[in-house]
């Protein structure tokens, strides 16, 4: 099925979902509706570096699994370039000067703030989550003043998480900077 759920209504994205749950063979879907293939999949293909991936899992999992790779990496690459920019320390060359009592402070408020960030951050994703199951939800969609307010509420939630993201981007440089 390649986007099954673009052109119909949430009751009938529900109906859908209901049928292709009690369904005993085997189909292989194509959507970017996440809440469609969170309730469906069991397996996810995707194309990465030109091959066909697979993950043994639902939508949700491989989600998460995505984005602990993608902190491990980013991880990973961060000690690389702290690795590559380190020079030795010779006898000839004076040794790099310890960081001042503010410098330290500095790096100290800022690690505390990029910290307080990323919890915040991981709270509106859950609450963004649990808006757009509210927002599927036939309930919901059948009454427009409801519908209007939920999605005004994501609309605010996703304006929210772009702005905390800018702020964890900047200081995550700004922290990679001074290590």
């Amino acid at each position: 099925l390649d986007e099954p759920t673009n052109h119909l209504d949430m009751h009938s994205v529900s109906i859908l979902i209901d049928v292709m749950q009690e369904y005993e063979g085997t189909f292989i879907v194509v959507s970017h509706d996440r809440h469609f293939l969170s309730c469906i999949a069991n397996k996810i293909w995707w194309i990465e570096d030109q091959k066909v991936r697979e993950y043994p899992g639902n939508y949700e999992e491989f989600e998460a699994s995505v984005q602990s790779a993608n902190q491990k990496k980013a991880a990973a690459e961060k000690e690389e370039k702290r690795i590559r920019n380190e020079k030795p320390v010779t006898a000839a060359k004076p040794v790099k000067a310890t960081p001042t009592e503010d410098q330290q402070k500095q790096v100290k408020k800022l690690r505390q703030r990029f910290e307080k960030l990323e919890t915040e951050l991981a709270e509106l994703n859950e609450k963004k989550q649990d808006l757009e199951v509210r927002l599927a939800d036939p309930k919901v969609f059948g009454e427009p003043a409801v519908f209007q307010s939920t999605l005004q509420e994501f609309n605010q939630l996703e304006a929210g998480i772009g702005e905390k993201s800018k702020e964890w981007e900047a200081i995550f440089e700004q922290l990679s900077a001074l290590d």
